[in-house]
């Protein structure tokens, strides 16, 4: 009983939630190499090619280049690389958003750089996935559909070990000499098996986005605090002079205490304050989101040195949460495997429609 009402489920509800997860799946997969994709179609944007003789700029040099583009644009932080092939970024206040305007910066001369191409592609290919271009609305379908797989995935697993396949390979192995209806049933059942995990783990955490409740059920989960929503950022326009004089005492204890570094982002909101921050990335760090964060005194001196290693585990995972989401939290394996794992939702929304149209039931 109980096997014939979870196979006429798992049969409708593929059916009725197919197309939308094959939209989710598709999009999923464009995403997992977002940020080599635009590295690749935008050199001179995204990948400078230094020059001979040419060196960094100095924070306060940027900034001064900065200002001289832009004079009357407050800025909420700056983003310098410790790389010589990467940008920096200059985020400027704005009173639509809370996080500010993002603008790339030659690293080398402080011009500004354009928009980088593709990058409005991919928000609306990240609007396609999460919310299917109807915001609010198609953010509960999206949510509805992530559910319907992680059903999907543990019914499939259950009604393949009610056959009781014998041993790993009949669970995990290809017979040949299959045809017609029975093909089709096996590769969608092997299949469904080889990446049930990597099923339930994309559905899992993608459901953050659809809704609130689940997010911060896993914050609990984790013992984390949910992070409040940011503030825009301050509307007082720095001076370079003021700048430089902020930043004067506290530039040269940074470079002793961080000879080399992945980039570094000046929060502006700090200047003046009496603990100046600075985050940064690593050299080598797993992903962008492993932030590190050093605190100045206005001399100078160093308060505190908070390394993302140091973090309870809790706060590590929910501040990565869509690094873990595309894979990239594994670099290029896992978001290979993310790729993989998300194209073939496209070829089991037609192994599903093939099965459904045979109008039979194996047994």
């Amino acid at each position: 009983m109980l096997k014939t009402l979870l196979l006429r489920l798992h049969a409708w509800l593929g059916i009725s939630a197919g197309l939308v997860i094959a939209v989710v799946g598709s999009t999923g997969a464009m995403m997992a190499f977002e940020p080599q994709i635009l590295r690749l179609l935008n050199p001179g944007i995204l990948h400078i090619e230094p020059l001979a003789g040419q060196t960094l700029l100095s924070p306060q040099a940027l900034y001064s280049q900065i200002l001289l583009a832009q004079p009357a644009r407050p800025v909420q932080a700056l983003t310098l690389s410790g790389e010589p092939d990467r940008p920096a970024q200059v985020v400027f206040s704005s009173a639509k958003n809370s996080k500010g305007e993002t603008v790339l910066v030659q690293p080398y001369t402080g011009a500004l750089l354009p928009e980088p191409r593709a990058e409005e592609t991919f928000e609306w290919i990240e609007n396609l996935h999460r919310r299917l271009l109807a915001d609010d609305i198609g953010k509960t379908v999206t949510g509805i559909s992530a559910c319907t797989l992680i059903f999907m995935s543990l019914s499939g697993l259950y009604l393949r070990w009610s056959r009781r396949p014998r041993g790993v390979r009949g669970w995990l192995g290809y017979r040949r000499g299959l045809q017609g209806r029975a093909w089709y049933f096996q590769l969608h059942s092997v299949a469904g098996t080889w990446l049930f995990a990597l099923f339930l783990f994309s559905a899992g955490t993608g459901l953050s986005w659809s809704y609130d409740w689940y997010k911060e059920g896993v914050y609990r989960l984790l013992a984390v605090e949910m992070p409040k929503k940011p503030k825009p950022g301050p509307q007082d326009l720095v001076s370079v002079a003021q700048f430089e004089q902020h930043l004067a005492p506290v530039w040269p204890r940074l470079q002793a205490e961080l000879p080399a570094y992945d980039s570094a982002t000046i929060v502006f909101g700090s200047l003046g304050s009496d603990a100046i921050k600075v985050e940064y990335l690593a050299e080598n760090s797993p992903h962008i989101r492993a932030k590190n964060t050093l605190t100045f005194s206005p001399s100078g001196e160093l308060l505190s040195h908070k390394r993302f290693a140091e973090k309870p585990w809790g706060e590590q995972i929910t501040s990565a949460w869509k690094m873990l989401h595309t894979g990239q939290y594994w670099g290029w394996s896992g978001q290979l495997m993310m790729m993989l794992s998300s194209l073939s939702l496209l070829g089991f929304a037609w192994l599903g429609i093939s099965l459904f149209r045979s109008r039979t039931t194996p047994r």
